[in-house]
Protein backbone atom coordinates (compact mmCIF):
# COMPACT_ATOMS: atom_id res chain seq x y z
CA UNK A 1 0.00 0.00 0.00
CA UNK A 2 1.48 3.58 -0.93
CA UNK A 3 2.11 6.08 1.73
CA UNK A 4 -0.39 8.95 1.36
CA UNK A 5 2.19 12.33 0.88
CA UNK A 6 0.59 15.38 1.07
CA UNK A 7 1.56 18.43 -1.18
CA UNK A 8 3.04 21.04 2.10
CA UNK A 9 4.50 19.88 5.16
CA UNK A 10 2.81 19.07 8.73
CA UNK A 11 3.07 23.05 10.56
CA UNK A 12 5.09 23.65 12.70
CA UNK A 13 4.38 25.13 15.94
CA UNK A 14 0.77 24.46 16.18
CA UNK A 15 0.63 24.95 20.04
CA UNK A 16 0.37 28.79 18.73
CA UNK A 17 -2.89 28.37 17.79
CA UNK A 18 -3.87 26.70 21.07
CA UNK A 19 -5.91 29.44 22.45
CA UNK A 20 -7.99 30.04 19.43
CA UNK A 21 -8.73 26.58 19.10
CA UNK A 22 -9.83 26.46 23.19
CA UNK A 23 -12.08 29.34 22.16
CA UNK A 24 -13.52 28.02 18.56
CA UNK A 25 -14.04 24.25 20.71
CA UNK A 26 -15.86 26.23 23.27
CA UNK A 27 -17.88 28.50 21.02
CA UNK A 28 -19.63 25.70 19.52
CA UNK A 29 -19.99 23.98 22.91
CA UNK A 30 -21.28 26.88 24.26
CA UNK A 31 -23.59 26.87 21.49
CA UNK A 32 -24.92 23.82 21.56
CA UNK A 33 -25.61 24.32 25.44
CA UNK A 34 -27.65 27.27 24.82
CA UNK A 35 -29.98 25.16 22.68
CA UNK A 36 -30.35 22.23 24.90
CA UNK A 37 -30.65 23.94 28.52
CA UNK A 38 -33.60 25.51 29.25
CA UNK A 39 -34.58 29.10 29.32
CA UNK A 40 -34.06 28.97 33.47
CA UNK A 41 -30.43 27.47 33.65
CA UNK A 42 -29.36 29.99 30.47
CA UNK A 43 -27.04 31.72 32.80
CA UNK A 44 -24.86 28.67 33.02
CA UNK A 45 -23.51 29.67 29.40
CA UNK A 46 -22.59 32.92 30.53
CA UNK A 47 -20.17 31.62 33.49
CA UNK A 48 -18.89 28.86 30.84
CA UNK A 49 -18.05 31.97 28.23
CA UNK A 50 -16.52 33.69 31.44
CA UNK A 51 -14.45 30.32 32.18
CA UNK A 52 -13.39 30.39 28.43
CA UNK A 53 -12.30 33.63 28.65
CA UNK A 54 -9.56 32.98 31.26
CA UNK A 55 -8.35 29.41 30.19
CA UNK A 56 -8.11 31.46 26.78
CA UNK A 57 -5.87 34.20 28.55
CA UNK A 58 -3.62 31.49 30.50
CA UNK A 59 -3.20 29.78 27.23
CA UNK A 60 -2.00 33.42 25.62
CA UNK A 61 0.58 33.20 27.93
CA UNK A 62 1.95 29.69 27.56
CA UNK A 63 2.07 29.91 24.11
CA UNK A 64 3.59 33.75 23.80
CA UNK A 65 7.14 33.90 24.19
CA UNK A 66 9.63 36.70 23.79
CA UNK A 67 10.24 36.25 20.05
CA UNK A 68 7.53 36.23 17.48
CA UNK A 69 6.95 32.20 15.76
CA UNK A 70 4.86 31.81 12.98
CA UNK A 71 2.64 28.74 12.09
CA UNK A 72 0.16 27.45 9.46
CA UNK A 73 3.48 28.30 7.05
CA UNK A 74 3.72 31.87 7.92
CA UNK A 75 -0.23 32.82 7.68
CA UNK A 76 -0.42 32.76 11.65
CA UNK A 77 2.17 34.81 13.74
CA UNK A 78 2.02 35.21 17.72
CA UNK A 79 4.55 37.45 18.96
CA UNK A 80 4.69 39.95 22.04
CA UNK A 81 2.83 42.36 20.47
CA UNK A 82 -0.39 40.05 19.19
CA UNK A 83 -0.42 38.31 22.52
CA UNK A 84 -0.60 41.63 24.66
CA UNK A 85 -3.28 42.67 21.82
CA UNK A 86 -4.98 39.55 22.75
CA UNK A 87 -5.42 39.80 26.62
CA UNK A 88 -6.35 43.01 26.31
CA UNK A 89 -9.23 41.83 24.22
CA UNK A 90 -9.80 38.84 26.38
CA UNK A 91 -10.21 41.86 29.40
CA UNK A 92 -12.28 43.47 27.99
CA UNK A 93 -14.62 40.47 26.83
CA UNK A 94 -14.74 39.17 30.17
CA UNK A 95 -16.03 42.38 31.57
CA UNK A 96 -18.71 43.02 28.49
CA UNK A 97 -20.17 39.13 29.99
CA UNK A 98 -19.66 40.42 33.75
CA UNK A 99 -22.01 44.10 32.60
CA UNK A 100 -24.27 41.39 30.67
CA UNK A 101 -24.98 38.97 33.52
CA UNK A 102 -28.04 41.23 35.17
CA UNK A 103 -28.47 43.55 32.16
CA UNK A 104 -29.32 40.60 29.80
CA UNK A 105 -30.94 38.11 32.79
CA UNK A 106 -34.87 39.06 31.11
CA UNK A 107 -33.85 38.56 27.65
CA UNK A 108 -34.70 35.26 25.64
CA UNK A 109 -32.27 32.86 24.14
CA UNK A 110 -29.91 34.89 26.89
CA UNK A 111 -26.87 31.50 25.83
CA UNK A 112 -26.71 32.37 21.99
CA UNK A 113 -25.52 36.19 23.38
CA UNK A 114 -22.41 35.05 24.59
CA UNK A 115 -21.67 32.59 22.05
CA UNK A 116 -21.95 35.24 19.70
CA UNK A 117 -19.54 37.42 22.26
CA UNK A 118 -16.92 34.40 22.26
CA UNK A 119 -17.21 34.29 17.92
CA UNK A 120 -16.27 37.61 18.08
CA UNK A 121 -13.42 37.64 20.33
CA UNK A 122 -11.80 34.43 18.16
CA UNK A 123 -12.24 36.95 14.95
CA UNK A 124 -10.83 39.69 16.60
CA UNK A 125 -7.93 36.91 17.72
CA UNK A 126 -7.34 35.87 14.28
CA UNK A 127 -6.83 39.38 13.03
CA UNK A 128 -4.27 40.78 15.20
CA UNK A 129 -2.07 37.90 14.81
CA UNK A 130 -2.46 37.56 10.17
CA UNK A 131 0.35 38.28 8.78
CA UNK A 132 -1.78 38.49 5.27
CA UNK A 133 -4.82 39.95 3.82
CA UNK A 134 -6.94 36.51 3.89
CA UNK A 135 -6.40 35.62 7.23
CA UNK A 136 -7.08 38.66 8.35
CA UNK A 137 -9.98 39.80 6.25
CA UNK A 138 -11.69 35.77 7.47
CA UNK A 139 -11.18 37.37 11.32
CA UNK A 140 -12.29 40.41 10.20
CA UNK A 141 -15.80 39.30 8.69
CA UNK A 142 -16.40 36.69 12.01
CA UNK A 143 -15.84 39.49 14.16
CA UNK A 144 -18.00 42.43 12.15
CA UNK A 145 -21.01 39.64 11.90
CA UNK A 146 -20.74 38.50 15.28
CA UNK A 147 -21.16 42.46 16.59
CA UNK A 148 -24.36 42.78 13.75
CA UNK A 149 -26.34 40.30 15.26
CA UNK A 150 -24.87 41.74 18.74
CA UNK A 151 -26.12 44.79 18.23
CA UNK A 152 -29.92 43.92 17.15
CA UNK A 153 -29.66 41.19 20.02
CA UNK A 154 -32.81 43.00 21.67
CA UNK A 155 -35.58 42.26 18.64
CA UNK A 156 -38.34 44.39 20.15
CA UNK A 157 -36.32 47.72 20.37
CA UNK A 158 -37.24 49.45 17.40
CA UNK A 159 -33.69 51.69 17.66
CA UNK A 160 -31.94 48.18 18.09
CA UNK A 161 -32.51 46.81 14.61
CA UNK A 162 -32.39 50.06 13.42
CA UNK A 163 -29.19 50.72 14.78
CA UNK A 164 -27.99 47.39 13.23
CA UNK A 165 -28.68 47.54 9.88
CA UNK A 166 -27.04 51.05 9.39
CA UNK A 167 -24.12 49.11 10.87
CA UNK A 168 -24.59 45.96 8.68
CA UNK A 169 -25.21 48.35 5.24
CA UNK A 170 -22.31 50.73 6.14
CA UNK A 171 -20.18 47.84 7.40
CA UNK A 172 -20.11 45.55 3.83
CA UNK A 173 -19.61 48.86 1.93
CA UNK A 174 -16.25 49.09 4.12
CA UNK A 175 -15.51 45.66 3.25
CA UNK A 176 -16.34 46.21 -0.54
CA UNK A 177 -13.82 48.91 -0.30
CA UNK A 178 -11.09 46.95 1.53
CA UNK A 179 -11.56 43.96 -0.68
CA UNK A 180 -11.44 46.73 -3.68
CA UNK A 181 -8.06 48.30 -2.58
CA UNK A 182 -6.71 44.80 -2.20
CA UNK A 183 -7.53 43.64 -5.45
CA UNK A 184 -5.13 46.36 -6.69
CA UNK A 185 -2.51 45.37 -4.02
CA UNK A 186 -2.70 41.97 -5.08
CA UNK A 187 -2.56 42.97 -8.87
CA UNK A 188 0.76 44.84 -8.08
CA UNK A 189 2.45 41.99 -5.88
CA UNK A 190 1.03 38.76 -6.54
CA UNK A 191 1.19 38.13 -2.53
CA UNK A 192 -1.46 38.41 0.25
CA UNK A 193 1.46 38.46 2.60
CA UNK A 194 2.04 41.61 4.19
CA UNK A 195 6.20 41.10 4.58
CA UNK A 196 6.44 40.57 0.88
CA UNK A 197 4.20 43.29 -0.56
CA UNK A 198 5.81 45.49 1.51
CA UNK A 199 8.89 44.29 -0.41
CA UNK A 200 7.45 44.33 -3.44
CA UNK A 201 6.01 48.03 -3.54
CA UNK A 202 9.34 49.46 -2.08
CA UNK A 203 11.22 47.71 -4.95
CA UNK A 204 8.24 48.82 -7.54
CA UNK A 205 9.07 51.71 -10.00
CA UNK A 206 6.74 54.02 -11.29
CA UNK A 207 4.82 52.32 -13.30
CA UNK A 208 2.84 50.69 -10.08
CA UNK A 209 2.53 53.63 -8.45
CA UNK A 210 -1.14 54.82 -9.37
CA UNK A 211 -1.98 51.48 -8.60
CA UNK A 212 -0.19 50.99 -5.32
CA UNK A 213 -1.62 54.17 -4.16
CA UNK A 214 -5.11 53.58 -5.41
CA UNK A 215 -4.98 49.79 -3.26
CA UNK A 216 -3.82 52.06 -0.11
CA UNK A 217 -6.44 54.61 -0.20
CA UNK A 218 -9.16 51.82 -0.31
CA UNK A 219 -7.73 49.91 2.81
CA UNK A 220 -7.16 52.57 4.68
CA UNK A 221 -10.53 53.36 3.82
CA UNK A 222 -12.13 50.26 4.78
CA UNK A 223 -9.72 50.05 7.86
CA UNK A 224 -10.51 53.14 8.94
CA UNK A 225 -14.44 52.27 8.78
CA UNK A 226 -13.59 49.66 11.70
CA UNK A 227 -12.43 51.84 13.79
CA UNK A 228 -14.47 54.71 13.62
CA UNK A 229 -12.36 57.22 11.78
CA UNK A 230 -13.54 60.04 10.39
CA UNK A 231 -15.12 60.70 8.36
CA UNK A 232 -15.83 56.97 7.93
CA UNK A 233 -17.46 57.35 11.45
CA UNK A 234 -21.91 57.52 10.54
CA UNK A 235 -22.16 54.29 11.90
CA UNK A 236 -20.73 54.84 15.30
CA UNK A 237 -23.67 56.78 17.19
CA UNK A 238 -26.72 55.35 15.89
CA UNK A 239 -24.69 51.94 16.71
CA UNK A 240 -23.29 52.63 19.89
CA UNK A 241 -27.09 53.98 21.05
CA UNK A 242 -29.04 51.21 19.95
CA UNK A 243 -27.18 48.65 20.87
CA UNK A 244 -27.54 46.80 24.91
CA UNK A 245 -25.57 48.51 26.49
CA UNK A 246 -23.09 45.62 27.09
CA UNK A 247 -22.23 45.63 23.81
CA UNK A 248 -21.46 49.12 23.77
CA UNK A 249 -18.98 48.96 26.32
CA UNK A 250 -17.81 46.15 24.32
CA UNK A 251 -17.49 47.67 20.66
CA UNK A 252 -16.10 50.68 22.14
CA UNK A 253 -12.55 48.43 23.30
CA UNK A 254 -12.57 45.29 21.83
CA UNK A 255 -13.07 45.80 18.25
CA UNK A 256 -11.01 49.10 18.25
CA UNK A 257 -7.91 47.24 19.83
CA UNK A 258 -8.08 44.58 17.18
CA UNK A 259 -8.46 47.38 14.10
CA UNK A 260 -6.53 49.27 15.52
CA UNK A 261 -3.42 46.43 15.76
CA UNK A 262 -4.29 45.68 11.79
CA UNK A 263 -3.77 49.33 11.22
CA UNK A 264 -0.60 49.50 13.41
CA UNK A 265 0.96 45.64 11.32
CA UNK A 266 -0.46 46.83 7.17
CA UNK A 267 1.30 50.18 7.27
CA UNK A 268 4.66 49.05 9.31
CA UNK A 269 4.71 45.92 7.15
CA UNK A 270 2.58 47.00 3.82
CA UNK A 271 3.28 50.38 3.18
CA UNK A 272 7.34 51.12 5.02
CA UNK A 273 7.99 52.51 1.43
CA UNK A 274 4.79 55.10 1.12
CA UNK A 275 5.45 56.63 4.16
CA UNK A 276 5.21 60.04 3.21
CA UNK A 277 1.77 59.48 1.21
CA UNK A 278 -0.03 57.36 3.87
CA UNK A 279 0.81 60.04 7.12
CA UNK A 280 -0.42 62.80 4.54
CA UNK A 281 -3.54 60.42 4.53
CA UNK A 282 -3.84 59.77 8.37
CA UNK A 283 -2.81 64.03 9.53
CA UNK A 284 -6.07 64.91 7.77
CA UNK A 285 -8.32 61.83 9.15
CA UNK A 286 -6.91 62.90 12.93
CA UNK A 287 -7.72 66.04 12.62
CA UNK A 288 -11.20 65.17 11.34
CA UNK A 289 -11.71 62.56 14.02
CA UNK A 290 -10.35 64.87 16.95
CA UNK A 291 -12.82 67.77 15.27
CA UNK A 292 -15.79 65.99 14.56
CA UNK A 293 -15.40 63.68 17.97
CA UNK A 294 -14.48 66.10 20.37
CA UNK A 295 -17.28 69.50 19.01
CA UNK A 296 -19.73 66.79 18.68
CA UNK A 297 -20.46 65.59 21.65
CA UNK A 298 -20.90 68.50 23.35
CA UNK A 299 -24.64 68.42 21.76
CA UNK A 300 -25.70 65.18 22.75
CA UNK A 301 -27.79 64.71 25.66
CA UNK A 302 -27.82 60.89 25.56
CA UNK A 303 -24.56 59.24 27.11
CA UNK A 304 -24.05 56.68 24.62
CA UNK A 305 -24.11 58.55 21.57
CA UNK A 306 -21.93 60.90 23.54
CA UNK A 307 -19.45 58.48 24.30
CA UNK A 308 -19.80 57.25 20.58
CA UNK A 309 -18.53 60.88 19.68
CA UNK A 310 -15.94 60.71 22.48
CA UNK A 311 -14.51 57.25 20.68
CA UNK A 312 -14.08 58.75 17.24
CA UNK A 313 -12.16 61.80 19.46
CA UNK A 314 -10.27 59.40 20.96
CA UNK A 315 -9.19 57.29 17.83
CA UNK A 316 -8.35 60.84 16.21
CA UNK A 317 -5.73 61.48 18.91
CA UNK A 318 -4.35 57.80 18.64
CA UNK A 319 -3.88 58.11 14.87
CA UNK A 320 -1.40 60.71 16.04
CA UNK A 321 0.77 57.15 17.34
CA UNK A 322 0.44 56.33 13.77
CA UNK A 323 1.72 59.22 12.26
CA UNK A 324 4.64 59.39 14.59
CA UNK A 325 5.48 55.82 12.96
CA UNK A 326 7.76 55.56 15.55
CA UNK A 327 8.73 53.30 18.33
CA UNK A 328 7.44 55.48 20.72
CA UNK A 329 4.60 56.11 19.01
CA UNK A 330 3.76 52.56 18.78
CA UNK A 331 4.24 52.46 22.23
CA UNK A 332 2.05 55.38 23.39
CA UNK A 333 -1.14 53.81 21.15
CA UNK A 334 -0.99 50.30 22.87
CA UNK A 335 -0.46 52.37 26.46
CA UNK A 336 -3.59 54.27 25.28
CA UNK A 337 -5.50 51.21 24.36
CA UNK A 338 -4.77 49.90 27.64
CA UNK A 339 -5.81 53.01 29.91
CA UNK A 340 -8.80 53.59 27.46
CA UNK A 341 -10.08 49.81 28.52
CA UNK A 342 -10.42 50.61 31.89
CA UNK A 343 -11.49 54.44 31.37
CA UNK A 344 -14.53 52.92 29.21
CA UNK A 345 -15.95 49.91 31.37
CA UNK A 346 -16.01 51.71 34.25
CA UNK A 347 -17.88 54.56 33.15
CA UNK A 348 -20.69 52.13 31.38
CA UNK A 349 -20.59 49.34 34.11
CA UNK A 350 -22.12 52.73 36.13
CA UNK A 351 -24.03 53.52 33.38
CA UNK A 352 -25.72 49.88 33.29
CA UNK A 353 -26.25 50.24 37.52
CA UNK A 354 -28.36 53.24 36.88
CA UNK A 355 -30.84 51.36 34.51
CA UNK A 356 -34.27 50.48 37.00
CA UNK A 357 -37.86 50.64 36.22
CA UNK A 358 -38.56 52.72 32.64
CA UNK A 359 -34.94 54.38 32.85
CA UNK A 360 -32.18 53.40 31.34
CA UNK A 361 -29.72 55.77 32.95
CA UNK A 362 -28.53 56.99 29.53
CA UNK A 363 -29.80 61.03 29.41
CA UNK A 364 -27.08 63.78 31.60
CA UNK A 365 -30.32 64.69 33.13
CA UNK A 366 -30.46 61.26 35.05
CA UNK A 367 -27.07 62.02 36.55
CA UNK A 368 -28.40 64.97 38.17
CA UNK A 369 -28.23 64.86 42.00
CA UNK A 370 -25.94 61.77 42.66
CA UNK A 371 -22.91 62.93 44.90
CA UNK A 372 -25.94 63.52 47.07
CA UNK A 373 -27.17 60.43 47.14
CA UNK A 374 -24.54 57.90 45.90
CA UNK A 375 -21.60 59.89 46.49
CA UNK A 376 -19.18 56.38 46.00
CA UNK A 377 -20.48 56.08 42.64
CA UNK A 378 -20.44 60.14 41.75
CA UNK A 379 -16.49 59.99 43.04
CA UNK A 380 -15.88 57.01 40.81
CA UNK A 381 -17.74 58.56 37.42
CA UNK A 382 -16.18 61.98 37.70
CA UNK A 383 -12.59 60.47 38.07
CA UNK A 384 -13.42 58.20 35.45
CA UNK A 385 -14.72 61.42 33.28
CA UNK A 386 -11.45 63.33 34.69
CA UNK A 387 -9.51 60.93 32.53
CA UNK A 388 -11.20 60.66 29.36
CA UNK A 389 -10.80 64.80 29.82
CA UNK A 390 -7.03 64.16 30.06
CA UNK A 391 -7.17 66.05 33.76
CA UNK A 392 -3.38 65.54 35.59
CA UNK A 393 -2.42 62.57 37.53
CA UNK A 394 -4.95 60.06 35.42
CA UNK A 395 -4.48 57.22 33.82
CA UNK A 396 -6.07 59.58 30.73
CA UNK A 397 -3.21 62.15 31.03
CA UNK A 398 -0.52 59.64 30.57
CA UNK A 399 -2.21 58.45 27.35
CA UNK A 400 -2.42 61.28 25.37
CA UNK A 401 0.89 63.10 26.65
CA UNK A 402 2.89 59.97 25.32
CA UNK A 403 1.03 59.99 22.08
CA UNK A 404 1.69 64.21 21.87
CA UNK A 405 5.53 64.04 23.42
CA UNK A 406 6.06 60.84 20.31
CA UNK A 407 4.16 63.06 17.52
CA UNK A 408 6.37 66.12 18.66
CA UNK A 409 9.25 64.02 18.50
CA UNK A 410 9.02 63.50 14.98
CA UNK A 411 8.53 67.05 14.23
CA UNK A 412 4.96 67.70 13.63
CA UNK A 413 4.39 70.67 16.03
CA UNK A 414 1.00 71.23 14.90
CA UNK A 415 -0.76 68.19 14.97
CA UNK A 416 0.53 68.30 18.59
CA UNK A 417 -0.62 71.70 19.08
CA UNK A 418 -4.29 70.54 17.49
CA UNK A 419 -4.70 67.64 19.43
CA UNK A 420 -4.17 69.53 23.01
CA UNK A 421 -6.66 71.85 21.65
CA UNK A 422 -9.17 69.40 20.62
CA UNK A 423 -8.60 68.09 24.23
CA UNK A 424 -9.32 71.15 25.94
CA UNK A 425 -12.87 71.33 23.79
CA UNK A 426 -13.34 67.80 24.91
CA UNK A 427 -13.05 68.29 28.48
CA UNK A 428 -16.07 70.54 28.36
CA UNK A 429 -18.68 67.69 27.87
CA UNK A 430 -16.56 65.37 29.96
CA UNK A 431 -16.62 67.76 32.64
CA UNK A 432 -20.22 68.81 32.15
CA UNK A 433 -21.14 65.27 33.44
CA UNK A 434 -19.66 65.90 36.82
CA UNK A 435 -20.90 69.41 37.04
CA UNK A 436 -24.47 67.45 36.76
CA UNK A 437 -23.42 64.86 38.93
CA UNK A 438 -22.43 67.97 41.98
CA UNK A 439 -24.05 70.84 41.43
CA UNK A 440 -27.35 70.13 40.27
CA UNK A 441 -30.55 69.33 42.20
CA UNK A 442 -31.60 65.28 42.15
CA UNK A 443 -34.49 65.01 39.16
CA UNK A 444 -35.01 60.82 39.41
CA UNK A 445 -34.73 58.77 42.04
CA UNK A 446 -31.46 57.08 42.42
CA UNK A 447 -31.98 53.01 42.99
CA UNK A 448 -28.77 51.92 41.60
CA UNK A 449 -28.72 47.97 40.89
CA UNK A 450 -27.10 45.94 43.74
CA UNK A 451 -24.87 43.78 41.75
CA UNK A 452 -21.41 42.32 43.18
CA UNK A 453 -19.64 42.17 39.28
CA UNK A 454 -20.77 45.75 38.53
CA UNK A 455 -19.45 47.03 41.35
CA UNK A 456 -16.21 45.21 41.37
CA UNK A 457 -15.39 46.82 37.56
CA UNK A 458 -16.42 49.95 38.97
CA UNK A 459 -14.04 49.67 41.72
CA UNK A 460 -10.98 47.75 39.59
CA UNK A 461 -11.27 50.49 36.75
CA UNK A 462 -11.09 53.58 39.30
CA UNK A 463 -7.81 51.98 40.87
CA UNK A 464 -6.47 51.03 38.03
CA UNK A 465 -6.83 54.41 36.17
CA UNK A 466 -5.63 56.44 39.52
CA UNK A 467 -2.59 54.09 39.71
CA UNK A 468 -1.92 54.28 36.05
CA UNK A 469 -2.05 58.02 36.73
CA UNK A 470 -0.03 58.22 39.69
CA UNK A 471 2.53 55.35 38.49
CA UNK A 472 2.53 54.94 35.14
CA UNK A 473 6.19 53.03 34.25
CA UNK A 474 5.00 49.89 34.90
CA UNK A 475 1.91 50.17 32.22
CA UNK A 476 4.58 51.55 29.81
CA UNK A 477 7.36 48.76 30.38
CA UNK A 478 4.74 46.45 29.83
CA UNK A 479 3.83 48.31 26.56
CA UNK A 480 7.47 48.41 25.33
CA UNK A 481 8.06 44.92 26.17
CA UNK A 482 5.43 44.34 23.88
CA UNK A 483 6.68 46.53 20.94
CA UNK A 484 10.23 45.52 21.43
CA UNK A 485 9.73 43.30 18.34
CA UNK A 486 7.81 45.03 16.57
CA UNK A 487 9.83 48.02 15.62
Amino acid sequence: MSEVTFPFPFPQHLELILPEIILATMAMVTLMMSVFLSPARQSIVAWVSIATCFVTAAAVLYASGSAGLTTFYGYFVLDPFAAFAKLLMIIATVFAMFLSLDYMKKEVNVGEYYTLMLFALLGMMLMVSATNFVTMYLGLELMALSIYVLVAYQRDVLRSTEASLKYFILGALSSCMLLYGLTFLYGSTGSFMFSEMGTLISASGDELRFAVLTGMLFVLAGLAFKVSVAPFHMWTPDAYEGAPTPITAFMSVAPKVAGLVVFMRILHDVFPGLQAEYTSILMVMAVLSMAVGNIAAIAQRNIKRMLAYSTIGHVGFILLGLIAATGNGYTAIVFYMTVYLFMTMGVFAIIIMMRRDEIQGELLDDFAGLAKVRPGYALAMGLLMFSMAGIPFLGGFWAKAFVFMAVIETGHIVLATLGVLFSAIGAFYYIRIVKYMYFDDERVSFNFVKSGPLQTIVVLSTLIIVAIGLYPEPVMALCKLAMANFV
